[in-house]
C-alpha cells in the first residue's frame, strides 16, 4: 500500500478528511511578500487560520483549493487536542515516546512539537507553564503541506492508510515533565 503523500495538498486534505478532521484552508505565503494576513513580521505566515474560514468537505476541497493555491492547511482540534512543546523539549519527549507507544506529532516551524492526544485530555499534559494545549472549536492546528509543517510521526501507521490511534494525555505527562526536566537543567538524557 502507497503511504500518504501529504506534499500534496488535495490529497493530504482528503486523508485528514478521512480521519474525520475539521478542515479549512489557511493563509497563504508568498515569496518576497509574506503572509496573505498582511501582519507585519507574520510569525507563521502561510500557516494559520483565516477568520471565519469555512469548514471543508469532499464536495467543497476541489474548488477550495483551486482558488486558493498554496494556502495552509488548517486543523481544527475538536477530535484530537494538541499539547505544543518547545523544540528541544519535543525532540526528547519523541525519543522516549517512540520506544514506547508511538505518538502523532507534528513539527511547526523550527520552533516547536504538536503532540496530538485524545480529545480534551491534553490538560493531562501540561506540565509546564511553556506548554499550549489547544483543544475544541477554536484551537486548530497547521497541517502538512502548510508552509514549515511536517510530520515527525504521521496519524497513520507508517507505509498505510490505517489512522493511527490516539492517546490519552495522561500517557505521556511523565516523559515531558522528565524531558523539560532536563532540557531546563541542561543534563543529557
Amino acid at each position: 500500500m502507497e503511504p500518504i503523500n501529504t506534499r500534496d495538498p488535495a490529497t493530504a486534505a482528503r486523508a485528514y478528511l478521512s480521519l474525520e478532521w475539521p478542515v479549512a484552508l489557511g493563509h497563504r505565503h508568498r515569496p518576497k511578500q509574506g503572509c496573505t494576513c498582511e501582519r507585519p513580521g507574520c510569525p507563521l505566515p502561510g500557516a494559520h487560520p483565516v477568520a471565519g474560514a469555512e469548514r471543508l468537505d469532499a464536495e467543497s476541497l476541489p474548488r477550495a483549493l483551486e482558488t486558493a493555491p498554496g494556502a495552509g492547511l488548517i486543523a481544527f482540534t475538536e477530535r484530537f487536542d494538541a499539547v505544543l512543546v518547545p523544540r528541544q523539549v519535543g525532540m526528547a519527549a519523541m525519543v522516549l515516546l517512540d520506544r514506547e507507544k508511538p505518538v502523532t506529532c507534528l513539527i511547526s516551524g523550527s520552533d516547536v512539537y504538536a503532540l496530538l492526544v485524545l480529545p480534551s485530555t491534553g490538560r493531562y499534559a501540561a506540565v509546564d507553564p511553556k506548554v499550549e494545549v489547544r483543544t475544541g472549536e477554536e484551537g486548530w492546528i497547521a497541517l502538512p503541506p502548510s508552509r514549515g509543517v511536517r510530520w515527525d510521526t504521521s496519524p497513520w501507521i507508517e507505509g498505510t492508510t490505517e489512522p493511527r490511534k490516539l492517546i490519552h494525555g495522561s500517557e505521556i505527562r511523565h516523559q515531558l515533565a522528565d524531558c523539560f526536566q532536563v532540557v531546563w537543567s541542561g543534563a543529557v538524557l
